[in-house]
Formats: structure tokens, C-alpha cells, sequence
């Protein structure tokens, strides 16, 4: 993102020259810099609009469905409700890597912290034996809400549901109650997206309603107003880009980049590299690959301004980053497009021979798929950051 403070002595000068020119100040309006603003705020209401906040609604209504299924096994702890359990946990999760080019405003850090929350790997497994051992019986969501990211959050509840890339066929008392209290936590923090994201009134009733379950959720939210209706605030470029439409952009750009440099590096080469199986995320599941190519498909998603189930179409939305960049740069439009679908291939063909992303790491299989793999990601994120550095303005 382009930064948003000045040079003090150019801004002097430039506060001195605007003073002095005051009574011709319409003559000098810049109708490029008003038209660039107007294409931007037509891209980025499309993307929040369509993409964004439509993504983390699927998100906060797929955990509700999935803590549906674990209320469910608690009616009846057998195989087939662990599965069905299972499976509604696969459906989240899909949708939470599906949001990865957006990781930026209100999940970051430097807001509600959701990303680090929710999704923080590798697990603390002592921690989380303590807990089985002297606490789950009485753990309730609003106690798991508080612990730290790396015994809550989809990889604990992953961790709770599969071995070896299966629904478990049984599940201890001792398990069940963790495995409640952390989807619990899991429902509350996709809300918190959802509702920073679109505003808390725009939210359907359920999500608001799992909102509002939880006191120290709901202040949590209450005291972060700068994050409350993001999305309003991204097409618009008002609170914290200061106006400047290039700053908003530029979060499309940049988020897509940032997810494929992470795919490429620390969720793929790192791992492999060091044969750290811990380090692979999704393992339980061994749902590694389909995560990633998921991030990617976030990617695609972010740069053509709408969600695509499959192959996406040969022209991208009139109003999308694609399109604009297209007018400035065809060749890196093409580039970019051609490049997404390979990096899907690519990391799909890290599993050659049927192989989940946890035996390639453990065996240190297919190195040529990975290493193209992880090229193709640089590639990727290399591509993004040349529309931040020279094409938006």
C-alpha cells in the first residue's frame, strides 16, 4: 500500500502554493485523477460487494452449521454424527481459505486479530492434552474464546474430528466438550468478520445473533469502531485511507500478493524443506492441497470482482482489477490469469500418486512438483506487487 504521510517541507511548500492559487483552484481540478477515483470506487464496490463480504457471510453461516453438527454428536456420539460433524467443519473451512486474499482490515493484527485467532498452526498438542486432561469437562465458549489461538480455532477442531485425513469413528466425553466450547469460539470469530466487514446491521439475524452471545465478544467489537463497516469504508476510501482511492486499491493488489508469497513459502517450501510435518497446516485432514488452492482461488476471485466456482470466465467483470489492468498492461492481465490457473494445477499436482501434502512432506515425495509449485506462487505474488508499483496511481 502506498504510504500515507508526506515529506514536512514538501507538504510546506505545497500548502504555501495551493494558498497562493486559491482563486483558480477549479481551473486546476485534475479530470484524469477524478475519473482514475471513479473506476476505483466502481472496482472496489464490486469487490467488497461481491466477493468479500458475500465470502465471510458463507463463512459465519457455515460454522453455525457446523456448530448445528456438534450439537448434534452431543445428542448422539456416534460414527455417523463425528462425520457429519466432519464434513460441516470441511464446508467452513473451504470458505475461510477462500477469504486468504483478503486478510487485510479487520482480521489483521492491527484490528480483531481473526486470522491469527482462527486459524494458527502448528497446535500447541501439550496444551491441548492439559486441557482434555483437567478442564474440558467444565470448558465453556466463552472460557475457550480466551485461551491462546493455538489450542482454538479450525486447526484444534480439525485436530479434535480427523486422523490420517478420515472423520475419527469415536470421540471421548473429555474431547466432545473441548470440541464444543472451541466451535463456539470458532462461530463468534467468523462473525466478528462478517460483521466488521459488512456492518453489524447488515449481518443476517443468526450471525447477529451469535454475536451478541457473548458479552466479551460483543465489547470487543463495540471498542474497535475503526473497523466496524469496513467494507463501507473501503469503497469509499474514507477512515483509514484518508481519501485516497490508490491507498483502497492497492489492498486488492497487495492482499493477493501477500497469500500467494505465503502459499509458496511458508505453507509449501517451508515444510518440505525442513521435513517438519507439524509445520504442514490442515494435516489432520490431510486437506493441505485443497487449502491452498483455495488461497488461490481467493486470489482469482479478488482480481476478476466476483466468486467463480470453476474455470473462470474469458472476460472478467467490466468492473474488476483485471479489467483495469487490462487497459493499462494487457500482457501482465494475461500474465496474471494464465499464472493463477497454474499455480492451481501446480499445487494440485503436488499430490501426484494420490498423495496428501503431509506423506509428500513426511517422505519428501514429488520435489519437482513442489519446486514448480512454489515457483509458480512467486511468480504470482511477483505479478501483484507490479500492479501496485506501477499501475495504480
Amino acid at each position: 500500500m502506498k504510504k500515507y504521510l508526506k515529506n514536512s517541507g514538501l507538504f510546506t511548500v505545497a500548502v504555501a502554493l495551493l494558498l497562493s492559487m486559491a482563486s483558480c483552484e477549479k481551473d486546476n481540478v485534475n479530470p484524469t485523477k477524478i475519473n482514475t477515483d471513479e473506476t476505483y470506487k466502481a472496482i472496489l464496490k464490486d469487490y467488497v460487494d461481491d466477493v468479500v463480504i458475500p465470502t465471510y457471510k458463507d463463512l459465519a453461516e457455515a460454522a453455525l452449521a457446523f456448530r448445528n453438527a456438534v450439537n448434534a454428536l452431543n445428542d448422539n456420539n456416534d460414527a455417523l454424527h463425528l462425520k457429519a460433524a466432519a464434513d460441516a467443519w470441511m464446508t467452513a473451512r473451504i470458505f475461510w481459505e477462500e477469504s486468504e486474499a483478503f486478510l487485510f482490515g479487520p482480521v489483521s493484527e492491527d484490528a480483531f486479530d481473526i486470522d491469527a485467532h482462527i486459524d494458527s498452526w502448528p497446535l500447541e498438542l501439550i496444551d491441548i492434552q492439559a486441557v482434555l486432561d483437567n478442564d474440558a469437562a467444565g470448558l465453556t465458549g466463552e472460557a475457550a474464546w480466551l485461551l491462546d489461538a493455538e489450542v482454538i480455532g479450525f486447526h484444534t477442531t480439525e485436530y479434535l474430528l480427523f486422523r490420517e485425513g478420515q472423520a475419527r469413528g469415536n470421540i471421548t466425553d473429555a474431547e466432545l466438550k473441548y470440541l464444543t466450547a472451541a466451535t463456539d469460539a470458532l462461530v463468534w470469530d467468523c462473525a466478528l468478520a462478517y460483521a466488521a466487514w459488512a456492518g453489524e446491521s447488515n449481518i443476517s439475524t443468526a450471525v447477529r445473533n451469535a454475536l451478541n452471545e457473548n458479552s466479551d465478544v460483543k465489547d470487543f467489537f463495540n471498542e474497535n469502531v475503526t473497523y466496524q463497516n469496513f467494507g463501507g469504508n473501503l469503497k469509499n476510501a474514507t477512515g483509514l485511507y484518508g481519501g485516497s482511492f490508490a491507498d483502497a486499491i492497492s489492498e486488492i493488489s497487495d492482499g493477493a500478493a501477500d497469500i500467494a508469497d505465503e502459499v509458496g513459502t511458508t505453507k509449501i517450501e517451508s515444510p518440505y524443506l525442513t521435513r517438519q510435518v507439524l509445520e504442514v497446516e490442515s494435516w489432520y485432514s490431510w486437506h493441505s492441497l485443497e487449502d491452498y488452492q483455495n488461497n488461490i482461488k481467493s486470489i482469482r476471485n479478488a482480481y476478476f470482482g466476483e466468486r467463480i466456482a470453476t474455470t473462470p470466465p474469458s472476460t472478467p467483470k467490466a468492473n474488476s482489477l483485471s479489467a483495469f489492468v487490462a487497459t493499462k498492461n494487457p500482457q501482465l492481465d494475461t500474465q496474471i490469469k494464465a499464472k493463477i490457473e497454474d499455480c492451481i494445477a501446480k499445487i494440485q499436482a503436488i499430490g501426484t500418486g494420490g498423495k496428501s501434502f503431509y506423506e509428500v512432506v513426511r517422505d519428501h515425495l514429488n520435489t519437482a512438483q513442489v519446486e514448480a509449485a512454489v515457483d509458480a506462487c512467486d511468480e504470482l505474488g511477483a505479478f501483484f506487487n507490479q500492479i501496485s508499483n506501477n499501475i495504480i496511481e
